[in-house]
């Protein structure tokens, strides 16, 4: 394999463009924004520029679908190429579900990223030593080692789930943070002026409160099974929680911290 197409050249699209580069492949990205692309260039993610999308597939031997979500599903409905193609999207039922007429693909999902999006933010060192879910689905086992190979180029570490079981592992461990985090932040800020007190507790907190917004809406919107059952199970479990502490119950409130810890 020597050419490549990356499709969308923000975080993480030029995250693995930096690194398919350094394994001496031939990358061509191609994205709506020219900025990202020409940034993504002048950062050595890509090797050379598409002028639409169309022009970015024809001849790649492998295509990585590195957009948000909905542009994921909606590129991938219109795409029709014999190449190998696996996209990076944070939700997978939908994204399987869109790619049901392509003959090569595999859903995957590192777990790596930052509160600051595009590619100046793009690092070799994005994904090293991070869980990399991939979603056989109906992938050949051969497909199935060349993505799995290319995870290992990239330092990441490949985790084999189910479509629904990714959802719903995601929902608890990435999705719900993101929205505890909203809360959190706009509780303490519709509180008068406490906001200035915050420390560092709180900034830990609420980091990811930083991150797009217009991408987390898509991911929470096409998760919105999971995550909703979840944030209402979480706030039965916070409900409970303050019951123990209404009752002063000092035993309870110890044993869930120790729990946790």
């Amino acid at each position: 394999m020597k050419h490549v197409t990356i499709v969308g050249t923000g975080l993480i699209g030029a995250s693995i463009g930096l690194g398919l580069s350094k394994h001496g492949l031939v990358v061509t990205g191609w994205d709506p924004s020219r900025d990202a692309l020409e940034v993504a260039r002048e950062r050595g993610a890509i090797n050379r520029k598409a002028v639409s999308l169309a022009a970015a597939v024809e001849g790649a031997e492998l295509v990585v679908l590195a957009s948000p979500p909905a542009s994921v599903i909606a590129t991938l409905k219109g795409l029709d190429t014999n190449a190998l193609v696996f996209d990076v999207a944070a939700v997978k039922v939908a994204v399987e579900q869109a790619a049901a007429h392509l003959p090569r693909f595999v859903g995957t999902h590192p777990m790596a990223g930052r509160e600051r999006a595009g590619p100046m933010h793009a690092s070799l060192g994005l994904f090293r030593g991070a869980a990399w879910i991939v979603v056989p689905g109906r992938a050949s086992s051969e497909d199935l080692g060349v993505v799995e190979e290319i995870i290992g180029w990239l330092g990441g570490i490949p985790t084999r789930l189910t479509a629904e079981e990714h959802d719903d592992a995601i929902a608890a461990v990435s999705h719900l943070p993101q929205v505890i985090a909203a809360s959190l932040v706009e509780h303490a800020a519709n509180s008068g002026d406490r906001l200035k007190l915050a420390a560092g507790s709180f900034r830990d907190l609420t980091r990811v409160a930083l991150s797009e917004p217009e991408l987390w809406v898509e991911i929470l919107t096409h998760n919105q099974r999971s995550v909703a059952g979840q944030l209402r199970e979480l706030a039965d479990s916070l409900s409970s929680t303050a019951g123990l502490i209404d009752a002063g119950d000092a035993d309870g409130v110890r044993g869930l911290l120790s729990d946790a810890r």
